[in-house]
């Protein structure tokens, strides 16, 4: 039951107190899930969610262009320049998915009005390309200022980016910060929109408060002319 609510949970992230639940009591075998076909899909889940946790480093990928050209991502940073300190979006689909055709009107309009300052990253997932052409044609005809958008795809799927990525189905968006580390999986258009709005939102710094004035009224008032610098500093460096 414990397993059963963390793999079903809404909450982004809890997954993966199951898949620690897999690997601490039901894969060594000190607990039994059920049958064997239970096991078996808790290792599966298990195995294909890993390394697209919250917090991990994005897994690499090399995929190949709309022109035919290679482009790595999450790579050695000595021998690959495809890096940069912006925030990354990778965006897995398949032109026959309706719901991929859904988000992806929603993701272009967002990608058009918002222009963030990010990589964008249209993965298409199946081995057809005059249809992956015809879609990115039809269906993602974007040109922000800001953003820039790149079409991917892996017809001999080399990359592994199923198990990688957990794509066993489509749609799959997921946020990644400039440090490479995966902050939102399982994304769909809304959520992203406010995961990159928290991002970019203007920081509203607010100083001398009140309260921080009768703070540092209390700590220092009656030193009067006793008071030095390094009193000063020594409580900020504390604080």
């Amino acid at each position: 039951r414990i397993y059963d609510h963390y793999l079903g949970s809404p909450v982004m992230g809890a997954e993966a107190v199951a898949i620690h639940i897999y690997d601490k009591w039901f894969e060594p075998g000190k607990v039994s899930i059920g049958s064997d076909m239970d096991l078996l899909s808790a290792k599966i889940f298990a195995e294909f969610n890993r390394q697209s946790l919250i917090g991990e480093k994005a897994p690499e990928l090399v995929m190949e262009t709309l022109q035919g050209d290679t482009l790595r991502l999450f790579t050695d940073r000595r021998k690959f320049a495809q890096k940069g300190d912006r925030h990354k979006v990778l965006f897995f689909y398949d032109h026959g998915c309706a719901k991929c055709k859904m988000e992806t009107v929603l993701l272009g309009n967002l990608l058009q009005t918002e222009d963030y300052p990010i990589d964008f990253y249209a993965i298409y997932t199946g081995d057809d390309k005059e249809a992956w052409e015809n879609y990115v044609a039809e269906r993602f005809d974007v040109n922000p200022s800001n953003s820039n958008v790149y079409h991917l795809w892996d017809p001999s799927l080399d990359s592994d980016f199923q198990r990688k990525y957990a794509v066993l189905q489509t749609p799959r968006l997921f946020l990644v910060g400039p440090d490479e580390r995966i902050v939102g999986r399982g994304l769909n258009a809304e959520a992203l929109e406010i995961m990159l709005d928290d991002v970019f939102a203007e920081k509203q710094l607010v100083y001398g408060t009140k309260s921080s004035e009768q703070l540092y009224e209390s700590l220092f008032g009656k030193m009067g002319a006793s008071l030095v610098a390094k009193d000063v500093m020594d409580v900020a460096d504390y604080v």
